[in-house]
């Protein structure tokens, strides 16, 4: 064998080892980027996980109640898509979201029971009977109770929210409507349509404590702005103003005809009021104590909820069969949803 050939043999085998070596070097980075990806992969998708609350709570949606339909709409009010229609019991009034974000309770009048609508599954996972043509509904500040007003028997269930039942029946006025808590947790606000008044529930022993006398024009719905208690009055077609340090009606507002429903905005400012008689809402500048917008929103405004920014109003349009979405800052109709039949009220879930 030449020289020149042991040489170049020398040289191949340096080569195949070096390219021995570069293949091992390469293949031993691939491998450490690809589990630099699989770890950065990882990382990302630790970094988007939330909670089933802030899961819940991230999505803004509207549930409808179709009082007719026996029927709640859930609705993504961004692209006016209905995303499920839920079946609940017999005619659908009021409804409200806990606090929480977990759950819809839904009050049936006609069947004399609450569904309760898991939101993230969007499911009615439950029914709990409670008293005679129950109405309005509302939970605790700190949602650990809901509190249902039954119209027909003067009386208030309360229902353990952790537990999904019923722990106590409370009597109060005549023909209660809808009630509200006070900031605090301490007490909850119920309407006596029928005796011209308002009972304070103590929330920490449930009982009533004290009653509001003298609500004169049949109180209806009612919203809190700090010690200020607004109370529609159906037969004067207007809001009684409750100052709850006296603990006695103060003045009143006079809005348009029908039964009212009303929402404060979050900064306590305002009271949106829907008419049902007269087809406006009404806007209160409550520290003025006068009406200062009337909002045209369509036949048969009846429940209205603003959003906890602020920015929107919803209004359930009865007659016309949808909701109608009211821009706060230019106090305008911007918008509408179509519905099933006769929306009745709203509740929402978002993002604060």
């Amino acid at each position: 064998m030449s020289k020149r050939r042991v040489i170049h043999r020398n040289l191949m085998k340096n080569a195949s080892f070096l390219l021995f070596i570069v293949v091992l070097v390469l293949s031993a980075c691939s491998n450490n980027e690809a589990q630099t990806t699989i770890s950065g992969s990882e990382g990302k998708v630790k970094s988007q996980e939330v909670t089933p609350d802030e899961h819940m709570t991230s999505q803004h949606m509207l549930y409808v109640n179709d009082r007719d339909a026996n029927v709640v709409q859930v609705i993504h009010p961004e692209s006016n898509n209905t995303l499920k229609t839920i079946q609940v019991e017999k005619t659908p009034t009021y409804n409200e979201v806990s606090p929480n974000g977990k759950y819809d309770f839904v009050v049936n009048s006609g069947s004399e029971n609450v569904s309760i609508i898991d939101t993230q599954t969007k499911q009615n996972i439950k029914t709990i009977p409670v008293g005679k043509t129950p109405k309005g509904i509302n939970f605790s500040f700190d949602g650990k109770w809901a509190y249902v007003i039954n119209e027909g028997d003067g009386t208030v269930t309360v229902i353990d929210v952790q537990k999904l039942e019923a722990a106590k029946t409370i009597e109060v006025g005549q023909s209660p409507h809808n009630g509200v808590a006070s900031p605090d947790s301490n007490k909850f606000y119920v309407t006596n349509t029928g005796s011209n008044s308002v009972s304070v529930i103590n929330i920490s022993t449930q009982k009533v404590m004290k009653t509001i006398e003298g609500i004169n024009g049949a109180p209806h719905n009612l919203d809190i702005s700090g010690n200020t208690l607004l109370v529609t009055l159906t037969e004067y077609n207007g809001i009684g103003v409750i100052d709850l340090e006296k603990g006695e009606m103060t003045d009143r507002i006079a809005t348009g005809t029908g039964h009212h429903v009303i929402d404060v905005t979050p900064d306590g400012k305002y009271a949106y009021v829907a008419n049902i008689g007269t087809n406006f809402v009404s806007v209160i500048d409550i520290e003025q104590r006068k009406e200062v917008k009337e909002i045209k929103v369509g036949n048969g405004p009846h429940g209205v909820t603003v959003s906890l920014n602020g920015k929107k109003a919803y209004v359930a349009v009865s007659r016309e069969n949808k909701v109608a979405v009211i821009n706060t800052s230019k106090n305008e109709v911007v918008d509408s949803i179509d519905t099933k039949k006769f929306p009745f009220f709203i509740s929402t879930i978002e993002n604060k």
